[in-house]
């Protein structure tokens, strides 16, 4: 006769040489899946060699093209009103390269040539070879003055004649005083300003980049004249704007919501804000 012992040796016997484990014998929960840790994405080149505005060895002063002038107006936040005119660069530590640049401000904006300053510096590998860069990606942004390669980019920088800005004036519009006479229209009712009308009163009010319009509104004048207040929203800068220094609210007349958007006849131009329309339309705003 068979014990239980006996019985249950037999039956381990005969799983073993069926190929089951006990594993599969006792339960069946699958094995957990393998752990996979994602490589930690490698470090930048400011990372590995920051850069610290020293000057390097034997370098010589190279002067900047238009097309990167661009490309440091981005890095900068700056365009419309306020551009770069003219740029030198010198080598500083490891791949970096200093840049001293020369600022213009358009005259029939609205922001003043007080205002900001007469020179900007950036720390920029845009100079550096992509041989010796091994990068895929091009670093530009703002840095202080009063470095030794930012000192030595300036005196480059101040031995070039400087150019000759040339700011088209914008076009005034047909005997605006004549037409608009600042009153709103019977009734006039806020109408909300749309984005591409944003756009197109940041081009007449020379902003962009450190000051941009993020809402508006509009009420119907005389005529075919519509009397636009936007705000204003001051972005991060090295140019010195802020809230105190920037009008929270600037005024516009325009005629473009009459013409449905035509450019033929289209007039756009800028007010003081003192009178009943602007007045209606800050009332809209608030």
């Amino acid at each position: 006769m068979l014990t239980p012992a006996r019985i249950l040796g037999m039956v381990l016997a005969a799983t073993m040489l069926s190929g089951c484990g006990l594993r599969a014998m006792w339960s069946d929960v699958p094995p957990p899946p393998p752990v996979h840790t994602p490589a930690p994405n490698p470090p930048d080149e400011r990372t590995l060699h920051p850069y610290t505005g020293e000057l390097a060895a034997n370098t010589d002063c190279r002067t900047v093209s238009k097309d990167v002038l661009g490309l440091l107006q981005d890095a900068g936040n700056v365009g419309g009103a306020v551009t770069y005119s003219q740029g030198v660069a010198v080598r500083s530590n490891a791949k970096w390269w200093t840049v001293a640049v020369r600022t213009a401000v358009d005259p029939y904006g609205d922001i003043k040539r007080d205002d900001v300053p007469a020179f900007a510096y950036l720390a920029t590998n845009l100079f550096t070879s992509d041989a010796e860069k091994s990068l895929d990606d091009d670093w530009s942004w703002l840095v202080d003055g009063g470095t030794p390669s930012a000192e030595a980019a300036l005196t480059c920088l101040k031995k070039l004649p400087a150019p000759k800005v040339l700011v088209k004036k914008p076009p005034k519009p047909a005997s605006p005083d004549d037409t608009y006479n600042g009153r709103p229209a019977r009734g006039a009712a806020c109408h909300k300003v749309s984005t591409a009308l944003l756009d197109r009163l940041q081009e007449v009010g020379q902003v962009g980049g450190a000051i941009t319009y993020p809402r508006g509104q509009m009420v119907r004048a005389n005529r075919t004249w519509w009397t636009v207040a936007v705000a204003t929203q001051v972005n991060p800068n090295s140019l010195g704007y802020t809230t105190d220094s920037v009008p929270s609210v600037v005024y516009f007349v325009t005629n473009e919501p009459s013409l449905g958007g035509s450019a033929s006849g289209v007039f756009t131009f800028p007010i003081k804000g003192k009178d009943r329309a602007s007045a209606r339309a800050t009332a809209c705003l608030k």
